[in-house]
């Protein structure tokens, strides 16, 4: 009897190990290059590419399933992010010189370079029910710019000056309208598509430079990280703002990403070198699950729900010990990313 209560114990053990997810870095693989920076990443949706946004190297285009550069897109120089519009055949890149690459996106063929800014774009979204693209565009004093583009027309149709010093990545709604995150303002707005007009603006006590947004659809749930002294995970209402839950995070989260199949929230941190993977037992109730090791300064981030995978790009750095603060400085020819396998 007690031989089968081992067996028994041993098969329920080894059936709960097998459930639980096994977090661990699958690749890491380094790409060639003389650039000193670099900007965003986004997942191709019509196929297993990662665009990659490797500024003075250009938008590199690389294969997630066999780990390998397709190749890097021809006069992409000063690629700072990229914004897909499968159904025209089109990515649109974000350049540092303010001006908007088209390229087919089936073929990775450079067709124009349109002048949009006199400042670097920084991000941009695809707001399909307007059939927009609204670009952020920044830093320039105390304002920054969203600009309306007809991917059809391929041409700015509309251009918005708010007063605000740094747009971090919109996040859309779904219905009509998009979050906009305002770091040094230390507010969080919602803006109409439509009409670019304001619809809710919200201040977050504890939450003195929101910089990166993730929303729960099924459960009206929008998730903020706030830097500062002790940086925080906002969990508010998606309609009102009245905040449901806070918790602590790591340190300058750029990137936060919600994983409704699983029902966990995904949170980079550069500074702290690792990956927070945060476990959402109702809508108001969250859990840390596991702190994943990743590479510091790996603190933008793109994550494929599909493969359960996270790709981090960084490089390596020197940092001054300097007063004021200096920046870091990324040393040419260690640009890498890592593949972190999540299920």
């Amino acid at each position: 009897m007690k031989k089968l209560a081992a067996v028994l114990a041993l098969l329920l053990s080894g059936s709960a190990l097998a459930e639980t997810p096994s977090y661990h870095r699958e690749h890491r693989v380094s790409l060639p290059g003389s650039g000193h920076s670099w900007g965003f990443v986004g997942l191709d949706p019509t196929r297993p590419y990662l665009f990659v946004a490797r500024r003075e190297n250009g938008l590199t285009v690389f294969d997630v399933q066999h780990q390998r550069a397709v190749k890097t897109v021809a006069q992409s120089e000063g690629a700072n992010g990229v914004v897909f519009v499968p159904e025209l055949d089109r990515v649109f890149v974000l350049n540092t010189d303010g001006s908007l690459g088209v390229v087919q996106l089936s073929t990775l063929k450079p067709l124009k370079r349109i002048a949009v800014a006199q400042s670097n774009l920084n991000s941009a979204v695809y707001e399909p029910s307007t059939g927009k693209v609204i670009i952020v565009s920044g830093r320039r004093a105390d304002r920054s710019t969203l600009f309306e583009f007809d991917p059809k027309q391929e041409r700015i149709t509309g251009a918005h000056e708010l007063a605000v010093k740094k747009i971090d990545p919109l996040l859309l709604k779904g219905d009509g309208s998009f979050f906009l995150p305002m770091r040094d303002e230390g507010q969080v707005a919602r803006y109409s598509a439509s009409t670019f007009g304001v619809l809710d603006t919200w201040q977050f006590a504890d939450c003195p430079k929101p910089s990166a947004l993730a929303q729960d659809v099924e459960r009206q749930r929008l998730f903020v990280a706030c830097r500062g002294k002790t940086p925080l995970l906002i969990v508010a209402d998606r309609e009102t703002g009245e905040v449901k839950a806070k918790l602590p995070i790591g340190r300058d989260v750029n990137a936060v990403a919600y994983d409704a199949q699983h029902r966990r929230l995904l949170i980079p941190s550069g500074v702290d070198a690792n990956l927070l993977v945060i476990d959402q037992q109702d809508a108001d109730h969250y859990a840390l699950a596991a702190t994943v090791s990743t590479l510091p300064m790996a603190y933008n981030m793109a994550f494929d729900a599909t493969r359960q995978r996270a790709y981090l790009p960084a490089m390596d750095y020197v940092l001054p010990a300097t007063e004021p603060k200096a920046d870091p400085q990324f040393q040419a020819g260690t640009f890498s990313i890592t593949t972190l396998a999540l299920d």
